[in-house]
C-alpha cells in the first residue's frame, strides 16, 4: 500500500513538471477582507493552537521543546504525513537515490541539536511518524533540490512609510505539489529566549524565513551561483544556525556578532531588517561580507549570486544563477520606478510581475510574501493557492 501512494505522488510530480506553476495572470491578485489573527484557534492540543484562513495555517507553540514537539505532531499530523510521502517520492523516483538521501539524513541526524532533537521527539510521540522520518521531512529542501529566490527591501527615500519587504521563494518544479504544506510555525520556548515564527514548508525545524517578538526579519537566498565551496560536513547547516540566532538576536546589529562568529556550511546570501534599515551578508564556507554595496540607501535587492567586489569570485551569468541576474536588475529597476511610493500593496504589484513583464516572479516561484516588520503585518500567496493572505504575526508572537 505505501508503494502504491509513493508511485501516486510521484506520478503527481510528473504531472505538475509538465504542466509548470500558475502564473501570476492566471491567478491573480486576491486580497483578504480578513486577517488571520490571533484569538480564536481551530483546533487546540495541550498548550498549542492552531488557526487556518484560504488554505493557509499558524500553529502556535508554548513550552519546552518536547513539549512543542508533541503539540506540533498533533497539529499538524496530516500536513507531516503528506510531506513525508512527498519525500519518499522524490527519493524513490526523482531527484535522487535512497543512498544519497539516507546520507543527508544521517549527517543532520548528527548535526541536529539537542533542542530540536527534543522537538522531534515530542513530534514523534503524536504525528505517526517516527524520529528518522520527522528528520527525513526536516530535509526535503536539501534532497529535494536547491532554492532559488530573490528579495527586495524598501525604507527611506524608497518607502511610502515604514520599511517594507517582498520575497519569492522559488525552487523546483515538483515542490508546486506542497501548495497546501507551507505554513508558519510560532515557537515560545519556555527557557527564556525570544518567541520566534518560520515560514515555509511544514516539517522544516530550522530557518529560511524567520521574525521574531523584537521585529527582527530574516531571510535566505542560495549563493552557490558566486561560491560553489563544498559543504563541510563537521558543521551544522546555516539554516540550522540561523534557526537558533532568531530566538537570540534582539537587535539588528547582533547579526554582525552572529556572522562573524559561526562558521557556514554552505553559500548563502542572508538579508536581514527591523523597522528602519535592512542589511545583507554573503555568508560562506571561508568567510562573510556584506552585500548590497552597489545599491544606493534605501533600496536593497538580492538574488542569487555575491555582489560585494572584494571576493574574488567571478559574477556569475544568467544560466548559472536561475537567471539571477536579470531578477535582480528587474526588481531594481521596479523599485526605482515606485521610489517614495512603496508601501505594501506596491510591493505585492512588484514582486507578483512575471520575468516576462519586466519583474522577477517565474515558473519556479512557489511561494510569495511582502512584510512590514514594524507592525509584524505579513502577506503570504502560494503559487496555486488562494491568493494572497494577510497575517498577524506580531499578535501570534504575542499571544
Amino acid at each position: 500500500m505505501r508503494h502504491c501512494r509513493v508511485t501516486v505522488i510521484f506520478l503527481m510530480i510528473c504531472a505538475v513538471i509538465s504542466l509548470g506553476s500558475i502564473s501570476s495572470a492566471e491567478e491573480g491578485v486576491i486580497l483578504p477582507e480578513q486577517v488571520l489573527a490571533a484569538g480564536n484557534p481551530d483546533q487546540v492540543f495541550e498548550q498549542g493552537n492552531k488557526t487556518s484562513m484560504n488554505g493557509l495555517s499558524v500553529v502556535n507553540l508554548h513550552g519546552s521543546w518536547y513539549e512543542m514537539g508533541r503539540q506540533y505532531g498533533a497539529l499538524m499530523r496530516d500536513e507531516l504525513n503528506e510531506v513525508h510521502l512527498f519525500v519518499e517520492s522524490i527519493i524513490e523516483y526523482s531527484y535522487g537515490n535512497a543512498e544519497k538521501a539516507e546520507s543527508i539524513i544521517s549527517v543532520q541526524t548528527a548535526q541536529t541539536p539537542y533542542r530540536v532533537s527534543e522537538f522531534l521527539r515530542g513530534a514523534s510521540e503524536t504525528s505517526g511518524l517516527t524520529v528518522r522520518q520527522l528528520q527525513a521531512v526536516n530535509a526535503v529542501e536539501r534532497i529535494g533540490g536547491l532554492p532559488k529566490c530573490g528579495a527586495a527591501f524598501c525604507w527611506g527615500e524608497y518607502a511610502a512609510g515604514p520599511l517594507v519587504i517582498g520575497r519569492n521563494y522559488d525552487y523546483s518544479d515538483a515542490f508546486a505539489l506542497l501548495k497546501d504544506d507551507v505554513a508558519i510555525t510560532v515557537y515560545h520556548p519556555a527557557d527564556g529566549s525570544l518567541a520566534v515564527a518560520t515560514i515555509g514548508y511544514v516539517g522544516e525545524i530550522y530557518a529560511v524565513n524567520g521574525f521574531n517578538e523584537k521585529g527582527i526579519f530574516m531571510e535566505l537566498n542560495n549563493g552557490k551561483p558566486s561560491a560553489n565551496i563544498k559543504s563541510p560536513d563537521n558543521r551544522v547547516t546555516g539554516t540550522t544556525m540561523l534557526f537558533s540566532a532568531l530566538f537570540e538576536v534582539d537587535e539588528l546589529e547582533d547579526w554582525d556578532l552572529f556572522f562573524n562568529t559561526v562558521n557556514c556550511s554552505s553559500s548563502y546570501i542572508i538579508n536581514v531588517a527591523d523597522s528602519e534599515e535592512a542589511i545583507s551578508y554573503e555568508w560562506c564556507p571561508i568567510g562573510v561580507k556584506h552585500g548590497g554595496t552597489d545599491q544606493p540607501e534605501g533600496l536593497l535587492v538580492s538574488t542569487n549570486y555575491f555582489v560585494n567586489p572584494d571576493w574574488l569570485f567571478a559574477t556569475p551569468s544568467d544560466a548559472a544563477s536561475w537567471e539571477g541576474l536579470t531578477r535582480r536588475s528587474n526588481l531594481i529597476a521596479l523599485c526605482e520606478a515606485s521610489k517614495g511610493q512603496i508601501d505594501d500593496r506596491k510591493m505585492l504589484e512588484i514582486i507578483g510581475t512575471a520575468l516576462e513583464d519586466g519583474g522577477a516572479m517565474n515558473e519556479l516561484t512557489v511561494f510569495q510574501m511582502v512584510m512590514i516588520p514594524e507592525t509584524g503585518m505579513l502577506w503570504l500567496r502560494v503559487i496555486g493557492g488562494s491568493g494572497w493572505t494577510q497575517i498577524d504575526l506580531s499578535g501570534f508572537l504575542l499571544n
